[in-house]
């Protein structure tokens, strides 16, 4: 079943590379019709969080100093283009903390996927650290790559996917 979660990271991966192909640097802060979580918020909300969980798979991330509160859960984005790296950057750094998860999830012990999560308050919704890891992989990613969706509709781009 890893094989699976695995496969649906590395597709999560590929589909955010998608959405911001044709996007312009000028166009990755923009905050079109009230939509609040542009391109640049998203894929390093999306590092930040890979970051966390190759945190609870044991390894360290190493992400520039500023990305955390540039990028943090419940952080309101910033339409100020000096906030953010560019596209460039983003890409290419959540591309390698996604390598450094799968690594780590090769390495893993299985048992550690029926371990209770640590912390209680996490616990009320994701009771193993399997759920957490898992959503994190799967059900987080596509959350925001759907957000980023909405908002090239909102930007008159269109689908990424021609569909």
């Amino acid at each position: 079943m890893l094989d699976h979660v695995i496969y649906i990271y590395g597709f999560n991966l590929n589909f955010a590379k998608m959405l911001v192909s044709d996007i312009s640097p000028e166009q990755m802060c923009q905050q079109p019709n009230g939509v609040v979580n542009h391109p640049a918020w998203t894929l390093g909300h999306l590092t930040n969080s890979a970051a966390g969980l190759l945190k609870t798979l044991g390894k360290e991330a190493s992400l520039p100093e500023k990305w955390g509160e540039a990028f943090a859960t419940g952080g309101v984005p910033s339409n100020d283009p000096s906030v953010y790296p560019s596209k460039d950057e983003l890409l290419s750094i959540l591309s390698s903390v996604h390598d450094q998860v799968i690594e780590a999830l090769n390495a893993i012990d299985l048992e550690t996927f029926s371990k209770p999560h640590p912390n209680e308050n996490v616990r009320k919704y994701f009771p193993t650290m399997g759920d957490m890891i898992i959503f994190l992989m799967t059900g987080h990613e596509m959350d925001h790559l759907g957000q980023l969706a909405a908002w090239r509709r909102a930007m008159g781009l269109g689908s990424a996917t021609g569909v």
